[in-house]
């Protein structure tokens, strides 16, 4: 592989990288949105089925998880 070619790829990583952080923020910002719709009740049932689910943490959304990992790939939460 030459210079030009390994620039090509890690342009085309970054390209990645900064799409995915911008999907996950877009995703941070719906699953906020929805939390605000739901009634209490709402959220128990979320809770739980993330829960039997296995994609509970931090909260019933996992928040605290998605924003660390959009700040440590240089996003903004």
């Amino acid at each position: 592989m030459n210079a030009d070619q390994a620039a090509v790829r890690q342009a085309i990583a970054a390209n990645a990288q900064a799409e995915l952080v911008r999907e996950l923020q877009a995703a941070h910002l719906i699953i906020r949105n929805m939390l605000g719709l739901l009634s209490v009740n709402q959220k128990f049932v979320l809770a739980e089925r993330n829960a039997r689910d296995g994609v509970d943490g931090d909260g019933i959304t996992r928040a605290f998880e998605r924003e660390a990992v959009i700040k440590r790939a240089g996003g903004v939460a």
